[in-house]
Formats: C-alpha cells, structure tokens, sequence
C-alpha cells in the first residue's frame, strides 16, 4: 500500500493547517463510519470538499483516488461526479460540468500508521478506504447515478454514454433469459422496492434469502451473475479485486442467491439483489422512471477493515 500512502501525505502535505485539520480525523472516532449518498445539502458532510482546493490541491486528492481504486474504478468515481453537473444543469440551469463543492475528502489517522483510512464521498458516492497493514480494504462502497445518462462530463466521457450500463443490464437479461415458474421464484415482487434496504447501517447482516440460487439458473445466467460481481470488484485495485473475488468464490458461487422486484422494461423502476455467504450488492433504480440509481456493496464481517482490526 505504499503507493496510496504515498498519495495521502502528498495531499495532506498539500494543505494549509487549516485545511489539513478540516481533512483529518482520529482513526478510531465516529466520523470513520459516518457515511451517505445523498446530496450534502440533506446530510451535511464533514471533510474538505474539492471545491475548496486550489487546481493543485484537487490533483493530489484525484491521485489519492487513483491509488486507491482500479482504472475503471477511477473513471466510475469520475463519471458520477460529473453526473452531478448535468443534474445541477438540470435542476437550477446553471451550466457547471463538475460540481466539486458536493465531494468531500475525509482522512483517518495518520497514513503509515498499522491502520488508516480515507474517505471522497458526495452524492451518489461513497469510496471508503482501510488500510491495515498491507492491506486495503474498499467496503462498503456505494455508487449511484442521475440522470444515469451522461451529455458533456468531468472526463470528457462519450455524450449520452451510461455511467452504470452493464450493472443495470446484465441483471435485466439474468431475468429475461428465464420464464415460467423460475421467473416468478427470480421476481420475487411486481412492484419495486423505494430504496436499498440496508440504507446507511454502519453494520449489515444477511437479508431476507428472496430470489433463486445461481445453481438453478441456466449457465448463460450464471455468467451474468458472475459479470455483475465483477463489475462491481474491477472497480478496486487489482491486488484488492483478486482478493475480494477469491473471497466470494471459495464462499461458493452457486450459493449467491438473486432476486428481481418491479419492471422489466428499461426506464421503469425496479431492483435486485444478489447475496451471498460474504457479500451484499443492492441495486435500486426506483425513482425518475427508471432513470436513478442506487448501489451499495456491504460485507457481512469487512466492510471497514474490521476483520483486520
């Protein structure tokens, strides 16, 4: 983990003494775990947000971002930034392609300690980063999107390009490519959930087992369930990503279970869940038609590095 270490002094070294105490918290306070989704407005945030840096100060935070995170990953947390500036355009006019005032960079406890941290979170993202030792723990994350459709962006990403494409369809094909009775044990409601259920629970634990097991489903299924952890994994550096996905497969991933509630019809609310012996994934696109995402991977016994503490 030298490298995010690394990262992190730069962007604290960066800061003026008033910014770095904005920036810092004790590793062991309630802050660490203190976490959300929604726009900072509704639940005000704590940290330096990136609107506050100079040009200078936000490339080191975007180069802790990309320490911590996989290519992909980098570019995702990127992408729903800047989603942020086309609702922005949409709701108010104004025309800010990359609202950086809602992101806030958060850092817990020393780096190079034996256990450390940090945090950028906003709307519709939350990276949570513990690092013990050599090891980096990502969970839980979250990723959201609305619109969930880009125009211009932050990062010059394609107009009209998805910023969550293969999360929302693999598991809309996982559903269409079954009929009959396994349709309706995989669709275990007609209307769709409001919202993930787990909310922003520091703690989570196994949800109700709804859906079917990826052992009853055909294997072109099955390859969509294992698309959609991956998806979700690559989004971390590719030491982390190997070990989170070791972890799921030797928990055996014919003992995920998945489950659909609400539309099959693209632009119409809806929501699944895969769930495993380790791991939680909820993906809720119940609001605006269909058009905004909420997502959040939890596991049961390391989201925040406890295993490791």
């Amino acid at each position: 983990m030298d490298d995010v270490e690394a990262a992190a002094r730069a962007f604290l070294a960066s800061l003026s003494p008033a910014q770095r105490a904005r920036a810092s918290f004790p590793f062991g306070g309630a802050e660490r775990t203190r976490w959300h989704w929604t726009v900072p407005t509704s639940v005000p945030r704590n940290g330096l947000p990136l609107g506050q840096m100079s040009i200078r100060q936000r490339r080191f935070a975007l180069a802790l971002l990309r320490a911590s995170t996989s290519r992909a990953g980098y570019g995702k947390a990127l992408d729903i930034m800047s989603l942020q500036g086309v609702l922005q355009r949409m709701t108010t006019g104004i025309n800010d392609p990359f609202d950086a005032d809602r992101y806030f960079v958060s850092v817990f406890g020393r780096p190079g300690d034996r256990a450390w941290g940090w945090r950028l979170e906003g709307h519709h993202l939350s990276r949570n980063f513990t690092i013990v030792g050599d090891i980096l723990v990502t969970e839980p994350f979250f990723l959201g999107a609305w619109p969930t459709r880009a125009g211009t962006a932050y990062r010059t990403i394609v107009r009209g390009e998805r910023a969550m494409r293969r999360e929302e369809d693999a598991a809309r094909e996982i559903v269409l490519s079954v009929d009959g009775r396994l349709r309706r044990r995989v669709v275990f409601s007609s209307e769709s959930l409001t919202d993930h259920v787990t909310q922003n629970a520091v703690r989570v634990t196994p949800l109700d087992p709804v859906g079917v097991l990826a052992r009853d489903l055909p294997s072109a299924a099955q390859r969509r369930v294992l698309e959609i952890v991956r998806t979700y994994i690559a989004n971390h550096p590719p030491a982390t990503a190997r070990r989170v996905l070791d972890r799921v497969e030797r928990a055996g991933m014919a003992r995920i279970r998945f489950g659909w509630a609400g539309s099959l019809r693209p632009g119409r609310s809806h929501y699944y869940r895969l769930q495993g012996p380790t791991f939680l994934l909820e993906f809720d696109n119940s609001r605006n038609s269909g058009t905004h995402i909420h997502s959040v991977w939890r596991d049961f016994e390391r989201d925040y590095g406890r295993h490791q503490l």
